[in-house]
C-alpha cells in the first residue's frame, strides 16, 4: 500500500495482523499482537522496514503533473479491479470530503526496502476550505 500513497504505521500493521490472527483462530480479540510481534516480523522479513516519507507540501501538491495524477488513477483502477470493486461503489468509502490539508507531517510507515514513499495521506493539519 505504501507504493500507492497509503502506508501503514507500525500500530496499524499490528492492528491488521491482530484482526487477521483472530479470523484465523490463532488469537483472541482480548489478546492483540504487540510491538514485540512486529519486531519479530521485521526479523523474519528483512525486506520490510520502517521509513519516514517526505511531507507533501501544499505547493508541490498543487503542482502535481498530469502524468502523476494519471499514474495514480491507473493504480487505483488496478486496485479496484483486483478487489472486484468497480461495480460496487457502496463498498468504497471516502474519509474526508471537507477540504484539502495544507500542513502535512507524515507518520513513520512500514514499506519494502526497495520502496521510497513519496508521501502518505494521513494525519491532522490545517484544512483549506472554499
Amino acid at each position: 500500500m505504501a507504493n500507492l500513497g497509503y502506508g501503514y504505521t507500525q500500530q496499524e500493521c499490528i492492528d491488521v495482523a491482530s484482526e487477521f490472527a483472530v479470523q484465523l483462530g490463532k488469537r483472541t480479540k482480548d489478546k492483540p499482537l504487540s510491538m514485540k510481534w512486529i519486531k519479530g516480523f521485521f526479523k523474519k522479513w528483512p525486506e520490510m522496514r520502517v521509513t519516514k516519507p517526505r511531507a507533501l507540501g501544499f505547493a508541490r501538491a498543487k503542482m502535481a503533473s498530469e502524468v502523476v495524477v494519471m499514474t495514480y488513477f491507473d493504480h487505483l483502477e488496478t486496485c479496484l479491479q483486483r478487489n472486484k470493486l468497480l461495480d460496487k461503489p457502496h463498498l468504497i468509502f471516502n474519509v474526508n470530503e471537507k477540504g484539502v490539508s495544507i500542513l502535512h507531517k507524515p507518520p513513520h510507515i512500514v514499506a519494502g526496502t526497495n520502496h521510497t514513499a513519496q508521501a502518505v495521506t494521513s494525519g491532522i493539519g490545517k484544512t483549506l476550505r472554499q
